[in-house]
């Protein structure tokens, strides 16, 4: 196999239990959850594979857009806090006015508890979830990949790197010519 990326020399050498899956799913967020469970809910052996443990908390986008939340295949209406369908704009310092939509534009809800209800649908279609698991190498090569985690390794034939732009799945992705 070609090592794609090798993050860290401190693996657990124990660690060397391997499950197999059709998709392994690097990422729990709304990328990686919502992938995972159309995958899964298609009939697809799906893993998730994250190094939190949900729910956790996240410094960015509690907004999801109307038209975001229409190509979900279940509604958020569970975790939805707020509706807007005004928008205040101002310029500067002192021109201020408002723009108010003929319907909602966006559903208000915090990271934590979106994020960890999306993931709660892709179990309940059958993705299995490994929260609290940092990948440490992923390995391409023509039987599939190979996810090496602190807690064993994992194979499949597909990887979906929704880990982030920082994330381990984009780095390995940078060793594929």
């Amino acid at each position: 196999m070609h090592t794609a990326a090798n993050l860290s020399g401190d693996a657990d050498p124990d660690a060397s239990v391997s499950e197999r899956f059709d998709v392994i799913v690097v990422g729990g967020g709304p990328a990686g959850s919502t992938a995972a469970y159309r995958l899964a809910a298609g009939g697809a052996s799906v893993v998730v594979i994250d190094r939190a443990k949900f729910p956790r908390d996240k410094p960015c986008g509690g907004g999801v857009t109307v038209r975001g939340a229409r190509i979900l295949p279940f509604s958020i209406e569970p975790v939805v806090e707020a509706v807007v369908d005004t928008v205040d704009v101002r310029m500067g310092w002192a021109d201020q006015f408002d723009i108010t939509a003929p319907g909602p534009t966006v559903l208000m809800t915090q990271r934590r508890r979106l994020d960890h209800f999306l993931l709660q649908k892709a179990a309940e279609v059958g993705a299995e979830v490994r929260e609290g698991t940092r990948v440490r190498e992923i390995d391409n090569g023509p039987a599939g990949v190979a996810v090496r985690t602190d807690a064993g390794t994992f194979e499949g034939s597909v990887l979906v790197g929704a880990d982030g732009c920082n994330g381990v799945s984009r780095h390995a992705l940078d060793g594929l010519s």
